[in-house]
């Protein structure tokens, strides 16, 4: 029989999912590294890396996918931010050797605000962030500042019709469809270059097989 969570566990898994912490952090982690691979592929695809780019991802979880980042073209140098030392810790421990080479670097940021120079980024992007974001315009526009003229920003996000059905989605989630998504960014001062949609299978946190549609968005600064 299906174990029925109460009000009170669907409120941690909302609450790692934001912010990952301690041992139970570690292994939301890694849950979300393999739930996430094909939609961080997918953001990475829409990027169109080229040789000696720097690029910005936010929320990057840990960093399991950074190796597949940095073979998409020469020389590229990573940053990653995120709000939870416990997953900086581990993407550290998983991409130690890049960090040694100086091709990749992490930093620990408040969600608000980006520790970073202006015009310091070709591309950014951020896979299943966007629910989280407190101020999206202010933080949009925090993106901007860091990003070069006519540099990319690809996001990408399950589409609100499959979050809200989700469990523990009404605990501190914000569900975006793609028009919303793209009148955000439009209102920042971004250009909408491409929306692609993509439709795949994944498991759920009770071990069956759901769709999972969602879409990644590209835009020009």
């Amino acid at each position: 029989m299906e174990q029925q969570l109460s009000e009170e566990d669907l409120k941690n898994i909302a609450r790692q999912l934001g912010c990952p912490e301690g041992e139970h952090g570690i292994k939301t982690g890694e849950m979300m590294h393999a739930n996430n691979i094909g939609m961080t592929t997918s953001a990475i695809e829409a990027l169109n890396l080229q040789s000696d780019e720097t690029i910005l991802e936010i929320g990057h979880g840990n960093g399991g996918h950074i190796a597949q980042l940095l073979s998409q073209a020469e020389n590229l140098h990573y940053f990653g931010a995120d709000i939870s030392a416990t997953i900086i810790a581990e993407a550290e421990k998983i991409n130690q050797d890049f960090i040694t080479k100086g091709k990749v670097h992490f930093q620990l940021t408040d969600g608000l605000t980006l520790p970073f120079d202006d015009d310091q980024f070709d591309k950014i992007f951020t896979v299943n962030t966007i629910y989280f974001w407190t101020n999206p315009s202010g933080y949009l526009n925090e993106i901007k500042r860091t990003l070069k003229p006519d540099g990319t920003l690809a996001v990408c996000f399950a589409d609100k019709n499959f979050m809200k059905n989700l469990p523990f989605t009404p605990y501190g989630f914000t569900l975006y469809e793609i028009e919303n998504a793209m009148r955000l960014l439009e209102e920042t001062g971004f250009t909408i270059k491409d929306s692609i949609k993509k439709l795949e299978r994944i498991q759920s946190k009770t071990g069956e097989q759901v769709e999972r549609e969602y879409y990644v968005v590209t835009a020009t600064a």
